[in-house]
């Protein structure tokens, strides 16, 4: 009879192959799973940040002072959220701001700054307060 060779010699050539291969794969993936969480977080907060300044704009267009759309800006936006307000004619234009603080153990931190904005038209029976009564016969 001749010698065989054993089967599994090439199985036992392979051997840990599975475990450097996981060693080198499993921090790329945990990288990638905590920059997909914190880019999640930080679109979140962007999404914040646009329902404040359209909040803001509403309030602003149904004649509120400035004030009042701060205070929805913030309640809708988080703390640190400010807002720029400018009327042009008709529109009111809100800008909403807010520092954001991404941190992670293993990515380290970052300060993003988000901005959004938002237009509404003012109520018309404001636009005709501001415009003064107009004359005509009875």
């Amino acid at each position: 009879m001749t010698a065989r060779r054993p089967r599994s010699s090439r199985l036992w050539e392979e051997r840990g192959s599975a475990t450097a291969e996981t060693a080198i794969v499993l921090p790329v993936v945990v990288t990638m799973v905590l920059v997909v969480l914190l880019a999640g977080g930080a679109i979140g907060a962007q999404v914040r940040l646009e329902s404040a300044a359209r909040g803001a704009a509403r309030e602003l267009a149904r004649g509120e002072d400035e004030s009042a759309a701060a205070a929805v800006a913030e309640r809708l936006g988080g703390s640190g959220t400010t807002i720029t307000v400018r009327v042009q004619g008709e529109w009111v234009r809100v800008e909403a701001h807010r520092s954001l603080r991404l941190a992670s153990p293993a990515v380290g931190s970052a300060t993003v700054g988000l901005l959004a904005d938002a237009e509404a038209r003012r109520e018309p029976q404001l636009l005709d307060a501001r415009a003064g009564p107009t004359g005509g016969a009875p």
